[in-house]
């Protein structure tokens, strides 16, 4: 019955009715045919324009990336996040008008110890003096050699003053093969440092550091000529103290240690940091069967200090100086320099050795084999802390000195010189 219902009511519609609803349906069906192909068209689009933001940011990102290594801090070759880039960089450097040296405000950057290497050798130099040698009835000429460092292209170039001590002509050997007769514009004895000086231009040449932010556990390298015949070598190790209280020959130092090899030959040679600049001096190795990875240098601060005075006046100014050698005599000793220099000596301490003639100690009435017992109101212990004593002192200042001269004390008042060295002008 209600599927005749159905029937009934489709049939009885009008032909009229059924056009408007066929006509109804077939613009729905093109109207959704329209709103689908609008959709496609607008899904393609949005597809089309995924596909292009994700190539867009792929390469934005290796572009990014690529730049990023390039700038970005990377861990340099002493551990250290500081490197500003993987290629060595020449950064704005200091202005010293002044100065005969170049400081850098930042340094360089370098990926290797290698390209440190390359990047300073050419600053390092050999050298070789020769020296008149007189014993006994015979004189002859004898050779040492050392290193030392371009500090200027036009040739300054700084050593150990026990590398050219007593020479009568000094050498520079360049890493290309070139020789130079060299100056020595000046010294200081007290620092064991001197400055020679070639004639040449446009010479490579290695930036000054700063030692004082120098730290134990800091990469360092050593160049230099050991042996006197291995010139251009490098050893590589790491700062292992600071401030050690050294003595060499009764001038107490206060001086860089490293554990890189240092041998003979190395004095006068370079110790470089990371940035490849200058911050130390190489100049002495402590010897012994039992001894090895120990190295020391004079932090380039205090050389600095005293650069533009040496070439100014071929002597550091205002160093106070008594004029005297000395020397420490142990109880065991003395009964070998009684017998040796026919003497009476009983007690043992400090000793005065040679008097210089001019000097403060002589117009104070200082003489040989007088034993120090007191300086400026301290206890004398050893020529190295009495040579300190000296070095607090002013020029120009009047100190008392307690001696004991053939079993007699005597008190001497002695108005303190100055340092200068014969070679100075």
């Amino acid at each position: 019955m209600n599927n005749d219902n159905k029937y009934n009511e489709y049939d009885n519609t009008s032909s009229s009715n059924m056009y408007y609803q066929y006509n109804n349906t077939l613009n729905s069906m093109q109207a959704k045919k329209k709103n689908s192909s609008v959709k496609r068209t607008m899904i393609i689009a949005v597809v089309l324009c995924s596909v292009f933001s994700l190539i867009l940011g792929l390469t934005g990102g290796f572009v990014a990336s690529r730049y990023y290594l390039q700038t970005a801090d990377i861990t340099d070759i002493a551990g250290n996040s500081e490197t500003p880039s993987l290629e060595a960089e020449t950064v704005e450097t200091s202005d010293n008008t002044d100065s005969i040296y170049t400081t850098s405000d930042i340094g360089k950057s370098y990926d290797t110890v290698a390209d440190i290497y390359a990047a300073t050798v050419d600053a390092v130099v050999g050298i070789e003096v020769e020296m008149e040698v007189t014993s006994g009835w015979s004189t002859y000429t004898s050779t040492a050699s050392g290193s030392g460092v371009i500090i200027s292209s036009d040739g300054y170039i700084v050593t150990n003053n026990h590398v050219i001590n007593g020479a009568s002509s000094i050498v520079v050997y360049l890493n290309n093969g070139e020789s130079y007769t060299a100056e020595l514009v000046g010294l200081d004895v007290q620092l064991d440092i001197a400055l020679l000086k070639i004639k040449a231009t446009g010479l490579s040449f290695m930036e000054i550091g700063d030692s004082d932010t120098v730290v134990v556990g800091d990469l360092v390298l050593v160049i230099g000529n050991p042996l006197g015949y291995l010139n251009e070598s490098l050893t590589v190790g790491y700062i292992s103290g600071l401030e050690r209280e050294i003595t060499l020959e009764n001038e107490a130092m206060v001086l860089l240690q490293t554990d890189a090899s240092v041998n003979p030959g190395n004095s006068g040679g370079a110790l470089i940091n990371t940035k490849g600049e200058l911050i130390g001096i190489i100049n002495a190795k402590s010897y012994g069967e039992e001894i090895e990875g120990i190295g020391f240098a004079i932090p380039i601060n205090d050389v600095k200090d005293i650069l533009d005075d040496i070439v100014a006046y071929g002597y550091v100014k205002g160093r106070p100086y008594l004029g005297v050698s000395l020397g420490d005599i142990t109880a065991d000793q003395i009964s070998w320099y009684n017998m040796m220099y026919d003497m009476e000596l009983t007690d043992a301490g400090t000793y005065i050795g040679v008097v210089g003639e001019g000097s403060a100690a002589e117009t104070a009435g200082l003489k040989a084999w007088d034993r120090v017992v007191s300086f400026n109101g301290t206890e004398v212990t050893g020529g190295a802390q009495l040579k300190s004593l000296v070095d607090e002192c002013e020029v120009g200042q009047s100190v008392e000195i307690v001696i004991v001269r053939a079993g007699t004390t005597m008190t001497l008042s002695i108005i303190m010189g100055e340092e200068i060295p014969d070679t100075a002008d």
